[in-house]
């Protein structure tokens, strides 16, 4: 067992590293628990165990889920990293509301290991419980889990740190959090990186527009404008698919996925980039694909979950059409029930296309 491990509160009782096996395979033994918190503790047993690595799945946000292997001492480097930055250490309280099934809910709860910090945990669902009137000292969510507390008028003054992360973050969910006085983070990583290797402050004086590198991170982009990753606990340089533009040394403006690109008559267009145009000029959620079409290549649909007349349709085009760049203009609006999102809470956006291509097809 890696000596960097402390142990954490558990259940309200702090645990030796060495000892937690031992509590975990207990608890499991004497049964009733549910199906998710089986998953927690038997996760703390695969990363105490002897092997080296742990095998884990991707989540699948821009294709098909793949298997990854990830050095359990690049994981605990990286959570000593975050501790550092964010000053975490035993005794402080974190809440566990994401899936162990991914790297944001596996490193929350190794961030704990190597901290000795009390590790609380609920189940993970697109609406978290907020574990009562308890501080937290720190916590980790999807951009969804914060929009549905926030219509359910949730209070974040209990949360004294929040990283959100894991898919885009809407520029309305960014102005809704301007105010609270909880430090909010966005998140870049993924699980190659044994998650976030940078943050920027999304609220209070110190909130900025762009990405800051993790302690010792060094950053970079190629030819193709994509980030390069070069972090002293991962083995390999990494080299993205992130479209970026560096804006001094080892920060960076977050312009969207390269697998993502809609190519319009010959235009390369960013969906997160024009999503984010869109909200400052309609105001409410809504997301672009690029539909096949035999002389553009691929054309731009508005998707929404907002039903229109044909008139209101008009209007906003016209809205749009005023204010975006050129050739930017979406050739049409489609009106779907709901956003599909996988599993673990983003949005999907291949399910996404097949959704607006099923509504095309019937209209």
């Amino acid at each position: 067992m890696d000596p960097l491990l402390r142990g954490a509160i558990i259940y309200g009782k702090f645990i030796p590293a060495g000892k937690i096996p031992d509590f975990c395979r207990q608890r499991l033994s004497n049964g009733g628990l549910p199906l998710w918190e089986e998953k927690i503790l038997h996760f703390i047993l695969d990363f105490l165990d002897l092997s080296e690595h742990i095998i884990l799945e991707s989540s699948g946000t821009t294709g098909m889920p793949k298997k990854i292997l990830l050095s359990k001492s690049s994981m605990i480097r990286s959570a000593l990293q975050t501790a550092g930055k964010f000053k975490l250490m035993k005794g402080h309280t974190t809440l566990l509301c994401l899936p162990v099934d991914y790297i944001a809910g596996k490193m929350m709860v190794v961030r704990a290991l190597v901290t000795g910090m009390n590790l609380i945990w609920v189940k993970p669902s697109a609406c978290p419980t907020m574990a009562g009137d308890r501080c937290i000292d720190f916590c980790a969510m999807v951009p969804l889990q914060v929009y549905n507390l926030l219509r359910q008028k949730k209070s974040f003054a209990c949360i004294k740190k929040l990283l959100i992360g894991g898919s885009e973050l809407s520029t309305e969910l960014e102005s809704q959090l301007r105010t609270v006085p909880t430090q909010i983070y966005e998140t870049f990583g993924m699980a190659e990186t044994c998650s976030h290797i940078a943050i920027r402050r999304i609220n209070g004086h110190r909130a900025t527009r762009w990405f800051s590198a993790m302690p010792g991170v060094k950053l970079s982009a190629d030819t193709r404008g994509c980030l390069i990753i070069d972090a002293p606990f991962l083995p390999d340089r990494i080299i993205t698919n992130d479209v970026v533009e560096i804006v001094e040394k080892n920060r960076f403006l977050w312009k969207g996925r390269l697998d993502n690109l809609i190519n319009s008559g010959g235009i390369k267009i960013s969906p997160e980039h024009l999503e984010k145009m869109i909200f400052e000029i309609l105001g409410h959620e809504s997301y672009v694909v690029g539909l096949p079409d035999s002389k553009l290549g691929q054309k731009l649909v508005l998707v929404t979950t907002r039903s229109f007349t044909s008139d209101e349709k008009a209007a906003v085009l016209d809205a749009l059409r005023d204010k975006l760049p050129p050739y930017h203009l979406p050739a049409e609006i489609t009106v779907i029930h709901s956003f599909p999102r996988n599993r673990s809470l983003k949005i999907n956006r291949a399910g996404l296309l097949a959704e607006t291509l099923k509504m095309s097809m019937r209209s």
